[in-house]
């Protein structure tokens, strides 16, 4: 199959496109500024890169006109809430009005096998019930949940209007080695530094009174594979854990793991405007397409240091 993954120089969309190279795919993958390329995360030599800015307003029509996929993972999207809230109108030229161009392309070129939207967990805002069931109604609380909710809502209209097959998975948090912007990559990024400085420090926390469903990237990869083979454009899915962490936790382990003292600091910078205390999802509906979760949080936290550990 013939495969693009936009937003592909992502931390999501290098492990997917890792995996989609060892199923044997042609996969051509796009990215928004060259410096993304230049990564320790995987970076496959069989992978074809095309520059793609959503807020283009021919760049979706063309890479579509120019790669003519047979299936599509669309993953680009402005993904930090914190920007989100500092540049809505660029968020949302990226996410919605990005997207809108992207499926509008869609329709002249179909791709055989469909388009899976990275939907996320954002659209539920603070859900009325946990866990979470997809058919909550969207409800979000920050300009990035609100794109995503429109996000998700255009993937639906799409599919039953223009008999496009788009399915979408809700991700709740995902992590691993290498992320950037997640609470449990910034506190191990901060250990790996203090303990290079080889004395006691401070790891600085925002809130650490949340509980996040979070999962190890690995996982996630195969959850979006069942997803795109299995899902019904109708029914969007959630893709998680299933179960919430508590950040405090994540941060206690890894001052636990650290081999210097540290102190955990909070500091205010680190807080956001409005913060969902637990957002814990059910994953009824992946379960029922195959899926069983491998990684343990404890594990992620030990790989996730480790990655850290290496960097200079």
């Amino acid at each position: 199959m013939k495969l693009l993954v936009t937003g592909a120089s992502g931390f999501i969309g290098r492990h997917l496109l890792v995996s989609a190279v060892e199923r044997g795919h042609e996969v051509v993958g796009t990215y928004l500024a060259h410096d993304e390329l230049a990564t320790r995360l995987p970076n496959p030599s069989a992978v074809q890169w095309e520059r793609l800015d959503m807020r283009d307003s021919e760049g979706p029509a063309r890479i579509l006109d120019r790669v003519r996929p047979e299936g599509v993972f669309h993953l680009a999207a402005q993904a930090y809430a914190q920007k989100a809230w500092a540049d809505p109108v660029d968020t949302f030229e990226s996410n919605v009005i990005g997207t809108i161009r992207f499926y509008e392309a869609l329709r002249r070129h179909p791709p055989r096998y469909g388009t899976l939207l990275a939907a996320s967990a954002s659209a539920y805002g603070a859900p009325p019930k946990l866990p979470v069931p997809e058919d909550v109604p969207l409800n979000p609380t920050n300009p990035y949940g609100v794109s995503k909710a429109a996000q998700d809502m255009l993937s639906l209209q799409y599919a039953l209007n223009f008999e496009l097959r788009i399915v979408r998975a809700r991700l709740f948090g995902t992590t691993g080695p290498g992320k950037t912007g997640d609470a449990l990559n910034d506190f191990a990024r901060q250990v790996a530094r203090l303990e290079r400085a080889g004395q006691p420090g401070e790891l600085r926390v925002g809130n650490l009174d949340t509980r996040r469903d979070v999962s190890d990237i690995r996982d996630v990869v195969r959850a979006l594979w069942l997803v795109f083979e299995k899902g019904d454009p109708r029914a969007p899915v959630n893709v998680g854990a299933g179960q919430s962490y508590s950040i405090r936790d994540i941060a206690d382990t890894l001052v636990r793991l650290a081999k210097v003292p540290l102190s955990v600091i909070p500091d205010p910078k680190l807080f956001r405007p409005t913060d969902e205390p637990d957002n814990r999802g059910d994953i009824s509906r992946l379960r029922a397409l195959g899926y069983t979760p491998s990684y343990l949080l404890e594990r992620t936290i030990q790989d996730a240091l480790e990655f850290w550990r290496g960097e200079p």
